[in-house]
């Protein structure tokens, strides 16, 4: 028992000195807030509390890129050699100085109205390449009934021939159509030629 409590103690006192700690401010030394600090390429990282402290946990000594970023400044990324912890790291972030691109307003023709014009002048050209298609076409319409009454006009509605479940909802009308569309522009003629009609109706007689 008295070596597990030991080897329990000394796991406790080993995570806490393995630790990488420090206070990230900006260059007035005032510090930030929810800065994301984590080790490059990996998910082992943390934020900085509201006094700019930070405390992340590693497994062992050695060579790490630790990165600081955060919206409204420069990332920033630190080389670091641990030797022993814990490690002291502190951090100084940049704010990022932001350039929109020259934005020039004219007077004159707007762009977008010769666009326009060119495409109303191509119209007839252009709606040519659909003088004549055919396709075909699939409908689908159906009717839902919820919480049908059980009577009506004093005559007992009965589940519309099992079309309705224990809620007395369902659907009562169903219907699915395939046909085949042709379209010729020069004699403004549309066809519809039915290919294959599926109904299926669910009424109380």
């Amino acid at each position: 028992m008295k070596k597990i409590t030991l080897i329990f103690f000394l796991c406790i006192a080993f995570s806490l000195k393995a630790q990488v700690k420090g206070t990230v401010t900006d260059q007035k030394g005032d510090p930030l807030s929810f800065v994301s600090v984590y080790l490059n390429n990996t998910i082992t990282g943390t934020t900085t509390n509201e006094e700019g402290n930070y405390l992340l946990n590693l497994k062992k000594p050695g060579k790490y890129t630790v990165i600081f970023q955060f919206i409204g400044f420069t990332t920033l990324k630190k080389e670091i050699t641990i030797t022993s912890f814990p490690f002291q790291l502190n951090a100084v972030l940049k704010e990022e100085n932001v350039q929109l691109n020259e934005i020039v307003i004219s007077t004159k023709d707007n762009p977008a109205n010769r666009i326009i014009r060119n495409a109303i002048k191509s119209k007839d050209k252009n709606t040519e390449k659909y003088a004549n298609y055919t396709a075909k076409f699939y409908s689908r319409g159906l009717t839902r009934i919820k919480d049908a009454p059980e009577k009506f006009f004093g005559q007992s509605m009965g589940d519309f021939g099992g079309g309705l479940d224990s809620t007395r909802s369902g659907i009562i009308y169903l219907s699915e159509t395939f046909s085949k569309i042709s379209f010729q522009k020069s004699r403004k003629n549309l066809k519809k030629k039915l290919l294959r009609l599926k109904c299926l109706v669910k009424i109380m007689v």
